[in-house]
């Protein structure tokens, strides 16, 4: 594997062996300086790139800096609440261990913030990517307290008979990037390239965006909700137990990690706990996830919920039977996609009057994304080529860290590594020498042309029209798999083979096969001990595995 930077992220190109290569040098507008974002940082300076990474918080780390205050409509459904941007609770800890969860080039086995456990807390993770910035001098390109309010690809100066329409080269359009200062008054940090502090308006080459999906809460509607007279709220804006649940009738809905999680540190102080999922039926094996030896003695499984009854302050469940007295529901059903600053409308062809408008979760079908060269219905963010390029703007625009259920990190990294390359034309390379060697081992040798001709214009990506027919196809596969759209991007275990694809679109080695192996190791742990499995058997089984 090549070798992490010593200091920096100058001087690039002795470590990936690119240096007598004449590669493009764009200017990148990063959103978002969580995980995903300074890995995007690291990657496209080690590729030779100018970066500004824009922040809205007052430190890197996103969804890992802990906020102890939650927003002012806890269900987060009032667009106009006082807005929360972390989802952590107090006592959270990582579901996997820390050595799995580390960059590549950045490890993750040793302590960064006091915390030695193996699944560390938030705290922990939040040292690590703090020292991560730091190892590969990330903060001097980072602009805290910044928010990006739009980014608008640039709007030639003549239109087209259908309207106007980006300028697009092979390189997608140029950005421009507006921000403001998070807090009025409180000037925004602005490190970097010398700009005037009071700029609010920058172009540059391509966008990556970095903003997380774990800030806007994705709440269920059911018959009876408005009208239901107790608390419902989401798992976005709960930090502890005491005093909100203390001696309460609590309903959770949605029974993935957090859930599982919050309704067993809810049951230490709750009288009861129901904790509810769409299509439970009891376990059939003693030891399975769920079983009732492992639940705690006042947590009860149910069915999902299918009815609020605000007569009784009741919850009817799918089996039919029905909750009384019911003090919370508490909805861990998951977080939409949203991106309020991203302006995408009218690319390729719309006509819209404003020529631009926002992608986010209210998307309200085909006719409204027809329009959109980026949409986010029922949660699915399309088209996209593999999950990261939109083909009508590709390269210039690009996301970071939408698969779920996957080992983040390293995969974006990954993901940044590809977007870095492509932008300098370093990936164009990768695929034709891939392309050159198939055809001299299937025909002799020939020059490229063809494909691999595509591959080199586009950066190393495939033309517009491939890309495209590539996202459909991935849609089509979707619906005709009965998968809903809003698990488009939800992995498991396919993140291991689409890490491998990332690895080879860059050239470079697939992750070590321990990885993969210590995920399904825990998974197996986890459903075994739901309750203990980060605390041990001591010593770990899995350990060896690296």
């Amino acid at each position: 594997r090549h070798a992490a930077m010593a200091a920096g992220a100058a001087a690039p190109h002795e470590e990936r062996g690119t240096e007598s290569k004449s590669r493009r040098r764009a200017r990148v507008a990063v959103v978002g300086a969580g995980a995903a974002g300074l890995a995007a940082a690291r990657e496209l300076a080690v590729e030779g790139h100018s970066v500004v990474v824009y922040e809205k918080g007052g430190d890197v780390g996103g969804v890992w800096m802990y906020d102890a205050n939650v927003e002012s409509d806890t269900l987060g459904t009032d667009p106009g609440r006082a807005r929360v941007h972390g989802s952590v609770y107090a006592s959270l800890r990582t579901n996997l261990p820390r050595e799995v969860m580390g960059f590549e080039s950045f490890s993750f086995g040793r302590v960064f913030g006091g915390d030695t456990r193996r699944f560390c807390g938030h705290a922990e993770v939040r040292a690590y990517l703090g020292a991560f910035a730091d190892h590969f001098g990330l903060r001097d390109v980072v602009r805290l307290n910044t928010e990006v309010t739009s980014a608008y690809p640039i709007v030639s100066e003549s239109s087209s008979e259908t309207g106007s329409t980006a300028t697009l080269t092979c390189w997608g359009p140029k950005w421009r990037v507006s921000c403001a200062p998070t807090h009025p008054g409180k000037e925004a940090t602005r490190r970097g390239e010398g700009e005037d502090a009071e700029s609010q308006s920058e172009v540059f080459d391509a966008v990556v965006v970095c903003n997380g999906h774990y800030s806007e809460p994705r709440v269920p509607t059911f018959p009876g909700s408005e009208q239901w007279p107790g608390t419902q709220m989401h798992s976005h804006n709960y930090r502890e137990p005491a005093p909100a649940f203390v001696g309460k009738n609590v309903v959770v809905l949605g029974a993935m990690a957090s859930g599982e999680d919050l309704s067993r540190e809810i049951a230490t102080v709750a009288a009861k706990v129901h904790l509810a999922a769409r299509g439970y039926t009891p376990p059939k094996e003693l030891g399975d996830m769920g079983c009732a030896s492992s639940d705690p003695g006042n947590r009860t499984r149910r069915g999902g919920i299918v009815e609020l009854l605000p007569h009784c302050s009741g919850v009817r469940f799918e089996d039919g039977s029905v909750e009384e007295d019911v003090d919370i529901i508490m909805y861990a059903t998951g977080y939409h996609y949203t991106f309020p600053f991203l302006h995408t409308r009218g690319v390729g062809g719309g006509n819209e009057e404003d020529g631009a408008g926002g992608a986010n979760h209210r998307g309200n079908g085909s006719g409204a994304s027809a329009m959109l060269a980026v949409s986010t219905d029922d949660n699915c963010v399309s088209p996209l080529y593999q999950h990261v390029f939109p083909p009508q703007l590709a390269p210039s625009l690009s996301f970071i860290g939408l698969p779920w259920k996957v080992v983040p990190f390293p995969q974006f990294e990954l993901q940044a590594k590809w977007i870095a390359q492509v932008l300098s034309g370093a990936a164009a390379d990768v695929a034709a020498d891939v392309t050159a060697r198939d055809k001299t081992i299937r025909d002799g040798g020939d020059d490229v042309e063809g494909p691999a001709a595509d591959l080199i214009g586009w950066g190393g990506l495939p033309s517009r029209s491939d890309m495209a027919a590539d996202a459909a196809a991935f849609e089509a596969g979707l619906e005709s798999n009965s998968v809903p759209r809003r698990h488009a991007h939800q992995m498991g275990d396919a993140q291991f083979a689409y890490n491998d694809m990332l690895s080879a679109r860059c050239g470079t080695p697939p992750l070590a096969d321990w990885r993969a192996d210590m995920y399904h190791a825990t998974g197996i742990r986890k459903r075994a001990q739901p309750q203990g499995y980060r605390d041990g058997p001591l010593p770990w089984g899995d350990e060896s595995l690296r």
